[in-house]
């Protein structure tokens, strides 16, 4: 992905790692786009070009990794994002795959997130590879990212 504002207006384009490792005690796994918004906040979003039952803890466990070095002060520290002070927010998570690919599971899964892990479901377009446009997006309850007028937004229960 080369322009994550596509996902979210929010996102910095021009500012985004691909494919960063990540390490947990002993266990290593790759970042697929850790990112920050506009206003230095730092995201993660995971995606997914086929159905698939982890989405949304694959992408928890991201998370809860860059959250992890995010508050020992690990990405600037380790040279990413330079010249940007980074928000002592936590992160935020955008899980992203085909809206007709996004399997049936994921909405309970999501029920189960704690509030402080600010997750929003991104649907995008079955022709992504064509350019990528967001068909729709789902938030949990209680969080407060805008939509652009083109999205259609759902909140789940």
């Amino acid at each position: 992905m080369r322009d994550v504002s596509t996902i979210d207006e929010h996102l910095d384009h021009g500012c985004l790692y691909s494919q960063v490792p990540a390490f947990s005690a002993s266990d290593r796994a790759m970042l697929d786009v850790p990112t920050i918004t506009r206003a230095n906040r730092l995201a993660v979003v995971e995606l997914k070009a086929d159905e698939d039952i982890h989405l949304p803890l694959q992408g928890l466990d991201y998370w809860s990794r860059v959250e992890w070095h995010h508050a020992r002060g690990e990405f600037q520290q380790f040279g990413y994002f330079p010249g940007r002070e980074l928000s002592p927010a936590d992160p935020l998570l955008f899980l992203v795959a085909p809206t007709l690919h996004i399997h049936p599971a994921t909405d309970t899964v999501l029920h189960y997130f704690a509030p402080e892990t600010d997750c929003t479901l991104v649907g995008i377009d079955e022709r992504w590879r064509d350019g990528v446009r967001v068909i729709l997006r789902k938030r949990a309850k209680g969080q407060s990212l805008p939509l652009r007028h083109t999205d259609t937004e759902e909140v789940l229960p």
